[in-house]
């Protein structure tokens, strides 16, 4: 029989835990915006240990505009090339590396996750989306949520993806923007106390097309042009002790380019900037980074949404599950986009739910979730400490056996 499953979030986590667990179960996610929740136009990358996933869920690139990615490049703040690194990611770790809109990535998860059975051809129901519905606490014994509006419902399985913030924040056009690293109802599962850590450093975020670019500049650099681009992932660095950098790669098959660019915060604003989708001050981007070269600085001054985080992650949590309850995705591993690996370990975490085969019951959900957490957390907490060495500065070889460790895994059943 079927197992009732209740999804709270319906961000990548949670969609792409949908789409694995509705081939064998009853789905419901619930989400307190609307269907369209504020993604966000800039990028995202996603690795082969994601993208291995992704692709045998039925993941579309071309739907979501990905653009593969062959290694990475440094430059200096003028714009010259400093060190070219290959990477052939399909061959070394059996899938591409992709980068594509945060926004194109969730509509294809969405999909995945509600799209009639046959169109995708699976078995199962589609998942059901439930929206403008706040969820406000929840029995994990029980398997019993909460809303806002005085009603509960009862599942099998509860997975906490957001679970709330523990501050409402909305968008210039009315969107709840929801954060999973300030799940207020983590302590239902985990009784230690967790709160998020800022790692000293801020990120602004701009995603901007060719089109408007070669307007204003009449080209695209050497690190966007895809005659000269190679397909690499981009990093000018300042080079003077600042940390100041600013890391690029295209999106929508080169119609645009995200760019993230991160420097030391200069004055902690508080609860303002703990959402990674806070609106940004333009100005203060290009002033940061205005003794980098002119097409760079152009490029920035042009941009039309910014938007900025104080960058942040949270220890290793002492277990995720509780009962019939298990977090997963930024409301168990929240980590710095340092290492590219945040929605990569989403991706995995949904993975997982493969563990929850057909015919399982009811009575065996909690051995399968602590089974599910011994798996997950040790993996997730080892890609933390790395992420975090990564803001520090490591050698090559470092780098590349990190590379061996977060791109060689090939779901749960192979590891």
């Amino acid at each position: 029989m079927a197992l009732q499953i209740a999804i709270i979030g319906s961000g990548l986590a949670g969609l792409a835990a949908a789409r694995i667990l509705r081939v064998h179960h009853e789905v419901t996610v619930y989400e307190r915006s609307g269907p369209d929740t504020a993604t966000g136009g800039q990028g995202i990358c996603l690795f082969p240990n994601g993208i291995k996933i992704l692709q045998a869920m039925g993941f579309d690139r071309d739907r979501a505009g990905a653009v593969s990615c062959h290694g990475y490049r440094t430059f200096d703040k003028d714009g010259n090339l400093v060190k070219d690194f290959p990477v052939d990611f399909k061959g070394k770790y059996g899938a591409d590396t992709m980068a594509m809109k945060r926004s194109d990535f969730r509509d294809e998860l969405l999909r995945l996750a509600t799209a009639p059975s046959e169109d995708l051809g699976i078995q199962g129901s589609p998942a059901k989306m439930v929206c403008d519905t706040s969820v406000v606490d929840v029995d994990p014994d029980e398997g019993l949520v909460f809303f806002k509006n005085g009603s509960s419902v009862q599942a099998d399985v509860v997975v906490g993806v957001l679970l709330t913030n523990w501050y409402d924040r909305k968008t210039a056009d009315g969107k709840i923007v929801a954060n999973g690293v300030h799940s207020r109802l983590r302590h239902r599962i985990v009784s230690s106390s967790c709160q998020p850590k800022k790692n000293g450093m801020t990120c602004y975020r701009v995603a901007i097309s060719a089109e408007s670019v070669k307007e204003a500049l009449g080209y695209l650099p050497e690190w966007w042009d895809p005659r000269t681009a190679d397909s690499r992932i981009s990093t000018l660095i300042a080079g003077d002790g600042s940390k100041r950098m600013v890391a690029a790669y295209p999106l929508r098959h080169y119609d645009y380019m995200n760019f993230s660019c991160l420097f030391p915060t200069r004055q902690d604003k508080g609860h303002v900037l703990d959402s990674w989708f806070a609106d940004g001050d333009r100005q203060e981007m290009v002033d940061t980074f205005n003794d980098f070269s002119y097409p760079l600085r152009k490029i920035l001054d042009i941009a039309t949404e910014v938007k900025v985080w104080e960058l942040q992650d949270l220890d290793s949590l002492p277990h995720w599950n509780k009962g019939r309850a298990i977090l997963i995705g930024d409301a168990a591993h929240a980590m710095t986009p340092m290492q590219g690996q945040g929605s990569n370990m989403a991706i995995e975490d949904a993975d997982s739910f493969h563990l929850l085969r057909p015919g399982i019951s009811r009575d065996e959900v909690k051995e399968v979730l602590k089974q599910i957490d011994g798996i997950r957390r040790p993996r997730t907490a080892r890609v933390l400490r790395d992420t975090r060495a990564m803001a520090k500065g490591i050698s090559m070889d470092e780098m590349i056996a990190n590379l061996d460790f977060n791109c060689g895994y090939n779901g749960v059943f192979e590891g």
